[in-house]
């Protein structure tokens, strides 16, 4: 007899079905009554709910969210001899300073939330990644050399000095899950079904029951919080250290005013 495969992600019928379990509106069917999957509003709250719970999650360090991407190829500036020209990445392609080129790993992943790192290596070789470092407070003028070396973002862009060669980056970044469509959609995340159906719960009484809302968002805050527990403990069993603060070490620390 063949083995069936499972899975530990749900799909949002499961949420939405939660939602009607909560708010009572399974009293003559499992489908409901007013909170059925194909009221106008069901959508356009889960992706809401969901879009809350994913900047939530991953401002508490979930790595659900972390993927990785490659952006090649990334050719040669068209300004050599030019250290205050910049060749970047944005979400319709590369420009090399002068012309936009354009293609699917050639463009901002449209999931993109936050970049984590980057490393380069030339196009086509097998050498090792070399570590990017990120510059905050604007490019330098540097002349083009064979590597990018750093970057900087703004206007949702990845900026860097031109390189003489072609050139692969490796980004590693937070990401989003894609909207739903469908109550059919997958949720690709381990036991979210409950923090999500509370928060659409809360969103959907705000306007008609206040006090009732308010109560499911406390249930949210304390499922959330069970899964953002879970990942911390998870992570106690590995040495890390925090995220450096202000500018890089090679240049001088900014030091924050202090209150008169």
């Amino acid at each position: 007899m063949p083995v069936l495969g499972s899975s530990a992600y749900v799909t949002m019928e499961t949420v939405t079905t939660l939602i009607r379990a909560i708010c009572n509106d399974m009293i003559y069917s499992p489908a409901g009554e007013i909170l059925v999957d194909s009221a106008n509003f069901m959508l356009p709250l889960l992706n809401d709910s969901l879009e809350w719970f994913q900047n939530e999650v991953g401002n508490h360090g979930q790595d659900t969210f972390t993927k990785e991407t490659i952006l090649t190829p990334l050719t040669p500036t068209e300004s050599p001899t030019d250290p205050g020209m910049f060749v970047y990445v944005s979400d319709t392609g590369y420009v090399d300073t002068v012309n936009l080129i354009m293609g699917p790993q050639l463009q901002i992943p449209p999931d993109l939330l936050e970049i984590l790192n980057l490393w380069e290596r030339q196009t086509g070789s097998t050498e090792n990644w070399v570590p990017m470092r990120r510059v905050l407070d604007g490019l330098p003028s540097n002349m083009p050399s064979s590597r990018f070396r750093i970057w900087d973002w703004h206007q949702d862009s990845i900026y860097m000095p031109g390189a003489t060669q072609s050139n692969d980056i490796r980004m590693r970044y937070k990401g989003s899950l894609a909207s739903f469509v469908s109550v059919n959609d997958t949720l690709y995340f381990r036991g979210a079904t409950g923090a999500i159906a509370y928060k659409m719960v809360s969103t959907y009484l705000y306007s008609k029951n206040p006090e009732a809302a308010q109560a499911a968002g406390a249930e949210t805050v304390l499922r959330v919080g069970q899964i953002t527990t879970r990942n911390s403990r998870s992570k106690q069993r590995v040495l890390t250290t925090r995220r450096s603060y202000g500018c890089p070490p090679s240049r001088n620390s900014f030091i924050p005013p202090r209150n008169p």
